[in-house]
């Protein structure tokens, strides 16, 4: 949610407060009468429960026609739906997904393009081109925040230990060394068929989807191998996503985890230590991270595209939108809050810092297979994790399936 793209997953039970606002399984479908959007920001976060709240209540404030019906949906099966819905044209008007869909969702012919919309909106100068989602020069989409991963650390840990926050990959299993088992060293995130968590290690060591080499991914999953074998981090986090990572280390006894700027919310609401935040560190080789937020569209079956817009503009890509994204933990787009008191927070300035080294989670020069490529990545770096598969073997594995779907 700022000048840093990150995306919030999340499962948790639907829960809304607002008088205008559904809940899953309340009318999911498009209506005539209301704009639907779905949504997949879990209800069971403090911070995240109350930016859904606060985007029902920007909308309410604008005064449009329409009241809006929120629905939550997994992340996992928000776009097979919107997918599915296209063919019976009964679906939401407006969604989020996290960006690696896009090329999917504009085959399939489920979101709309609204150029002409974006093109009369009256802050369209507000808005980075960068955060505008393309495809063939139509607007298909819009980012009203940024995200980036970054490591976070126990002040209280690092201090007590005498450890400083770790700058590179040696410094970083040094201070996991100190630490051995008296806390737990870091959370690292295995489930999933995206890389989001693997990607700034298997960077840091040389890897490059353009270019797959066995090497690379073996020599960064040696060091994650070897935390695991060590107990540095849980066997479990195999099975971990991002969100329980960090709930996790938010509970305390935990010296790192990986994690983005949107948890930033729910440390300020939860942690009882101090904490901070360092770019991943570099090995030999820069360590990169995806910049992204989640990406709003329109779907191509909405009755009213013009008030699937406003709903757009109101909730992500006004003022109040993007300051209560900021207050979530995420970095506002518009370049009017670029100097906004939030953004001088440090813990944001070392987000910033990370995204000297982001780059687009759609990878440029990739297409529809770029999901394919990633999928065996993040297993073969979840059977490290859980000691299923040995680092050359997974790698190995890894770089043959990766080879296999850029064909």
């Amino acid at each position: 949610m700022i000048s840093v793209r990150l995306r919030v997953v999340a499962a948790a039970t639907a829960l809304c407060a607002l008088a205008a606002c559904g809940t899953a399984g309340s009318g999911g479908a498009a209506n005539a009468n209301q704009v639907t959007f779905w949504h997949y920001y879990a209800q069971g976060i403090p911070a995240t429960a109350k930016f859904t709240k606060d985007l029902g209540d920007i909308y309410a404030k604008a005064k449009l026609p329409k009241p809006l019906n929120s629905v939550y949906v997994p992340a996992e099966q928000l776009t097979q739906k919107v997918v599915s819905s296209a063919a019976t044209r009964q679906g939401p008007d407006v969604f989020v997904q996290g960006g690696a869909d896009l090329l999917q969702l504009v085959k399939a012919g489920a979101i709309a393009d609204f150029t002409a919309q974006f093109d009369a909106f009256k802050d369209k100068a507000q808005i980075p081109d960068v955060n505008v989602i393309k495809h063939d020069g139509k607007v298909y989409g819009v980012q009203g925040f940024n995200n980036t991963t970054a490591l976070w650390y126990n002040k209280t840990i690092l201090d007590e230990l005498g450890i400083a926050p770790p700058t590179t990959m040696d410094e970083l299993n040094a201070a996991l060394e100190k630490i051995g088992k008296k806390y737990v060293g870091i959370g690292l995130a295995g489930q999933g068929e995206q890389d989001v968590n693997a990607f700034s290690f298997i960077t840091a060591y040389g890897f490059d989807y353009s270019k797959p080499g066995a090497a690379a991914l073996e020599n960064a999953f040696k060091l994650v191998g070897g935390w695991a074998e060590k107990g540095y981090v849980p066997r479990d986090a195999a099975t971990w996503t991002p969100d329980v990572a960090f709930q996790k280390f938010a509970a305390g006894g935990m010296a790192f985890v990986v994690g983005g700027n949107w948890q930033y919310g729910n440390a300020k609401k939860t942690a009882s230590f101090e904490y901070g935040v360092v770019p991943v560190p570099n090995g030999p080789a820069p360590a990169k991270v995806y910049q992204f937020g989640d990406n709003v569209h329109i779907s191509a079956f909405t009755k009213d595209k013009d008030a699937a817009f406003n709903a757009v503009a109101s909730m992500f890509l006004s003022k109040e939108g993007e300051l209560a994204a900021l207050e979530a933990g995420s970095m506002p787009v518009r370049e009017d809050l670029a100097g906004t008191e939030g953004m001088k927070d440090p813990i944001y300035s070392q987000f910033n810092k990370a995204l000297e080294n982001g780059v687009p989670y759609l990878l440029p020069g990739f297409g529809t297979e770029l999901t394919q490529m990633r999928k065996p990545v993040a297993e073969a770096w979840s059977s490290v994790l859980a000691g299923q598969s040995t680092p050359r073997e997974a790698a190995a594995n890894a770089v043959a399936a990766v080879q296999r779907a850029a064909q």
